[in-house]
């Protein structure tokens, strides 16, 4: 954890973004923020280049260990599709430069870390604030897999578990705006109309708490993912914690397969325990967009069961 790298890691993804709060938000809507406040700018503009020329380096390190037939990680993956698209010919090939490579691996650390460390917050708090819940995770987890390591697999037998997930998902989104979009024609949307290239946001998380949308939305309820028991595979469209259209979150089945693995596995090595709530300030979120939407701060303990 003292590693150079990891430190500046950390700080890019979470550590500026907390410390200049409100101004990183506004700055990225208002451009004009730039000219006003250079020296943030400035700050922004070194703390990011910092960190991608630091992803490109560990990117352009695998070509000298690069074999074709030992695919070890995603660098390995995505000079393998390089390679692939320029032998055959195909369209991608040019889109497919090193440079958008290294914002890929890029995209996959900034948009898939603190997201899923704070839905697993979420889920922590609501295991421990509703016992039951707790409950029924651990006798699904025992009863359908045991002490055993969990398997993607697993998910088709896990229903309660998925429904628990999906429901935390829905209920405290952490990115309540998603990924911008971008009017790529004048659009008129109701009453207002959309100049082309007009940033477009959209508040998804409103849409999930919606009552016109899904009954008692401000209740933390499973059980509405599940039929007879049975997890529910098809989605309301009003389902978006990772947004709409072609800019949908690219990793949103790694980010379910992750938060599915990481649950069974903490319940499994903490089976003997209750995740007791000791200290909280209830459900209510610290809404604060620059921040995303996170728990207010708690404390839980393991309490041995007798």
């Amino acid at each position: 954890m003292n590693d150079k790298d990891t430190e500046n890691f950390k700080y890019c993804i979470k550590g500026f973004r907390r410390e200049n709060n409100v101004m990183y938000v506004l700055m990225q809507f208002i451009p004009a923020i730039r000219f006003l406040n250079k020296s943030f700018a400035d700050k922004q503009n070194q703390t990011f280049k910092q960190f991608i020329d630091n992803m490109k380096q560990k990117f352009m390190n695998h070509y000298n260990e690069y074999d074709p037939s030992v695919c070890r990680d995603f660098c390995d993956s995505l000079i393998a599709a390089k390679e692939e698209a320029i032998r055959e010919s195909k369209e991608s090939a040019p889109y497919l430069a090193d440079k958008s490579l290294v914002m890929a691996i890029f995209d996959l650390f900034f948009a898939g870390t603190d997201t899923s460390q704070l839905t697993f917050l979420w889920m922590l708090l609501f295991m421990s604030y509703y016992p039951q819940t707790q409950k029924q995770l651990r006798q699904e987890i025992d009863t359908q897999i045991g002490d055993r390591l969990p398997t993607h697999e697993d998910r088709q037998q896990c229903h309660y578990v998925m429904a628990f997930i999906t429901e935390t998902l829905r209920f405290r989104n952490v990115a309540p705006i998603g990924v911008p979009h971008r009017a790529v024609v004048r659009t008129k949307v109701g009453d207002y109309t959309l100049q082309k290239d007009t940033t477009v946001v959209l508040l998804q998380s409103v849409i999930m708490t919606d009552d016109n949308y899904w009954p008692n939305a401000n209740k933390f309820t499973p059980e509405r993912f599940l039929s007879n028991g049975k997890y529910i595979n098809s989605r309301s469209k009003a389902f978006i914690p990772f947004g709409v259209g072609r800019r949908v979150c690219l990793g949103e089945k790694l980010a379910i397969a992750d938060l599915f693995l990481v649950l069974i596995r903490f319940l499994q090595t903490t089976n003997d325990y209750d995740i007791v709530l000791e200290s909280h300030k209830g459900l209510d979120p610290n809404v604060n967009i620059a921040d995303s939407l996170e728990p207010n701060k708690y404390e839980i303990s393991l309490k041995r069961r007798l």
